[in-house]
């Protein structure tokens, strides 16, 4: 079991700086260049990735400490039905309305939307797939083994 923390641990972190960390100093970069009196379009964005954050790591700390069972293949489709409503939820159903000073900006993200959500649903697919071969293995092999006639 302690292999398997570790392991978990060391994704974490790993997934931890790559989906938190650079985003967020790409973040504080970008609204330090902006002019002085404009407000920080990006901010509401940040705690959309601190909670894409959070659901990555919880989910790859509980496959890597459930690996090699069915619940390893369980937190995946759980992730993947996850992710698909984070996304609808976070793209605001694919119009977003972004607002500088006296302009209003509308954006129609229902393509790329779309695009996400059949990615998302293929790894569902993938998940599902993964989790009938696994129960389909355990099954074959406790099955006694076939004497050829001859």
């Amino acid at each position: 079991m302690v292999p398997k923390v570790v392991k978990a641990v060391i994704k974490s972190v790993f997934w931890l700086i790559l989906m938190y960390v650079l985003p967020f100093l790409m973040f504080s970069s970008l609204s330090s260049a902006l002019p002085a009196g404009v407000s920080n379009v990006l901010s509401p964005y940040e705690q959309i990735f601190g909670t894409f954050t959070i659901v990555i790591i919880f989910f790859v700390v509980a496959r890597e400490i459930t690996s090699g069972t069915i619940f390893q293949h369980m937190f995946n489709i759980g992730q993947a039905l996850v992710l698909m409503v984070l996304i609808v939820i976070s793209l605001e159903g694919g119009i977003i309305k972004i607002g500088f000073q006296n302009i209003q900006i509308t954006a129609d993200l229902t393509f790329y939307l779309v695009m996400l959500l059949t990615i998302d649903l293929v790894g569902l697919a993938k998940s599902v797939l993964q989790a009938i071969n696994f129960l389909s293995e355990k099954a074959e092999s406790q099955l006694p083994p076939l004497n050829p006639i001859g």
